[in-house]
């Protein structure tokens, strides 16, 4: 089941900030304008929508973060305590039974033919550069030998978290967890199924196989010296530091190229805005989480409601 696990987590990861423009084109929006002032308890950005009776905060996320770091909840709290409840990024799953299932009739999707050394199959420019990431790391070939090229990406790609102890499942899981105390229901804004995509990893061709084990190095080669930076100021609304050292992940560029795999990346955004359009139907607060990338990109969330004529106070207003 591990594989599986890490096949799911190929499809998963990308989703909270799907469907963007390459990252480093740093194609912020210009339409909505976002005021930032030093308040008393420095926190998340927040931005609110609102319809009538309802209103939505948006509190844009960024990941990977330290492990066990220190920021100010209390104005996402004080959100929390009356709202109907809180909307988590969409995102894909695999049951036991259908992992199982997967493994044992289709494990050939997963990984390399007769047991081929994944190295093997890469250029020798991209085999250094991957070895050498490998080697920092402390791990061995064998960790990542059999894996089909996309997966053993992920698994270094894994391991170099670890290593920097960085974590993907935050902030989500401790507004979660917050949430649950207070007694507002949390949800994601929709599920899909990932084992028809995983299915498709064969499809992928020598040079898509390259671009996404190249797209993944570049993620961890930006991550190493911005992840800290991005997380410090995520965590003091400090959104112009944010932006320098934030940028979405160029591996799901990779995943995209995946038959059907680009319709549900679109598909990730389009049911973020009609989870918000759905919200603002209904009397009172709901909070939502957002990747700040899939926010404020231009064409991203925000855009598009305001585009619908919705108001939106931005932070600070």
């Amino acid at each position: 089941m591990r594989a599986i696990a890490l096949a799911a987590f190929a499809v998963l990861m990308p989703l909270a900030s799907a469907a963007q423009a390459p990252p480093d084109e740093q194609d912020w929006s210009q339409g909505i304008e976002t005021v930032v002032v030093t308040a008393h308890r420095p926190g998340p950005l927040m931005w609110t929508v609102r319809k009538g009776d309802a209103t939505v905060y948006l509190l844009g996320t960024v990941d990977p973060l330290p492990r066990n770091l220190a920021w100010d909840d209390t104005q996402l709290r004080a959100v929390l305590a009356d709202a109907r409840q809180l909307l988590l990024p969409a995102g894909a799953s695999v049951g036991i039974a259908e992992g199982l299932w997967f493994l044992a009739w289709h494990s050939h999707d997963i990984y390399l033919p007769d047991e081929t050394p994944m190295e093997s199959t890469l250029p020798d420019g991209l085999r250094k550069r991957f070895v050498a990431l490998r080697e920092a790391l402390h791990q061995d070939a064998d960790r990542y030998a059999g894996l089909r090229v996309p997966l053993a990406a992920l698994r270094i790609e894994s391991d170099f978290l670890k290593a920097h102890d960085l974590v993907v499942d935050e902030p989500a899981d401790s507004i979660t967890r917050i949430a649950r105390r207070l007694g507002v229901r949390a949800r994601p804004v929709a599920e899909y199924e990932a084992l028809p995509l995983l299915r498709q990893l064969p499809t992928l061709s020598k040079a898509e196989n390259e671009a996404c084990m190249n797209d993944a190095l570049d993620d961890m080669d930006r991550l190493g010296p911005n992840a800290a930076g991005a997380a410090q100021a995520w965590a003091a609304g400090d959104l112009e530091t944010l932006k320098a050292h934030y940028s979405d992940a160029r591996f799901q560029s990779c995943l995209q190229s995946m038959p059907g795999s680009a319709a549900l990346f679109k598909r990730a955004v389009n049911d973020s805005v009609g989870a918000v359009n759905e919200a603002l139907a209904v009397p009172g607060k709901t909070v939502m989480l957002v990747s700040i990338g899939q926010l404020l990109k231009k064409e991203g969330i925000l855009d598009r409601l305001a585009a619908q004529g919705l108001s939106i106070a931005v932070p600070g207003s």
